[in-house]
């Protein structure tokens, strides 16, 4: 038995998703509201202790960390296999997966919270209840930093190091598309899995233009849109009201993102 612990818009679970669906594996769904604070309930926090999804539970074995999830899946059931056989292959979808873990998706949080939350809590709240969501937040740094999202949005400095992020990794994904299909190699991998949400959720964020800048990256994506496991994995299970604001916000953002591109 295969049950996940996940939440719709959450790119660290869909890479686990695509991963069950690629592999036609039947899986138990638990949805972890993170928008709402379920992630801190005592009974999940036995399972997770960091907080966060995905948290995958394979009959009573409890795996956290969604590339180690991934890695996990395709160890135990094989076929049809995400990773490549070639050993330096093996090596590049290990250096794209620990760097989505380690540089991009830290910034992908700064990206969607400047350029789409903050609309929505200010649009949606009193000055008075503004500040009771930002003292929410305990630490005194990440309070800082909320604040900073909040009420600067894509003029705060760690906005301009997401775009600056992103704006690398995708150079570096055209780089490696111009001479192979996928990332890794010349088969599909972990490492395409773990970079799709994240040029998902410039897409849903109304930024295609940042990415149609690099015409392999474009040609990539148009094989994962074209893969079965898109949309039920990368979209279906995105709240509707979610997927309207990404796209009304990101779109209100796009401006002042667009400049830092061309300024990074």
């Amino acid at each position: 038995m295969l049950t996940l612990y996940h939440q719709g818009s959450s790119v660290c679970a869909a890479k686990v998703r695509i991963v069950l669906f690629e592999k036609n594996l039947k899986w138990k769904s638990k949805y972890i509201d993170v928008l709402k604070g379920e992630q801190f309930d005592p009974a999940y926090l036995k399972l997770n202790p960091n907080a966060v999804v995905p948290t995958l539970v394979h009959d009573t074995k409890v795996i956290i960390e969604s590339t180690v999830n991934c890695e996990y899946l395709d160890d135990v059931f094989p076929k049809p296999p995400l990773k490549p056989k070639d050993l330096f292959q093996l090596a590049q979808m290990r250096i794209w997966t620990k760097r989505v873990d380690e540089r991009l998706h830290p910034m992908t949080s700064v990206l969607t919270y400047a350029a789409s939350h903050r609309h929505t809590i200010l649009d949606n709240n009193s000055p008075e209840q503004v500040e009771a969501i930002i003292n929410e937040t305990r630490d005194p740094v990440k309070r800082r930093r909320k604040r900073e999202w909040i009420e600067l949005g894509m003029e705060a400095p760690t906005a301009r190091q997401a775009v600056v992020e992103f704006k690398n990794t995708l150079n570096d994904m055209d780089e490696a598309l111009s001479k192979k299909r996928w990332l890794a190699g010349e088969t599909y991998s972990l490492a395409d899995i773990a970079l799709s949400p994240y040029v998902n959720r410039l897409s849903m964020l109304s930024m295609d233009l940042f990415w149609q800048r690099y015409p392999h990256v474009s040609e990539w994506f148009d094989r994962i849109r074209s893969r079965k496991s898109f949309k039920p994995c990368l979209r279906a299970w995105v709240p509707k009201s979610l997927t309207q604001a990404l796209e009304k916000n990101g779109r209100r953002s796009w401006d002042k993102v667009e400049k830092l591109i061309g300024s990074a």
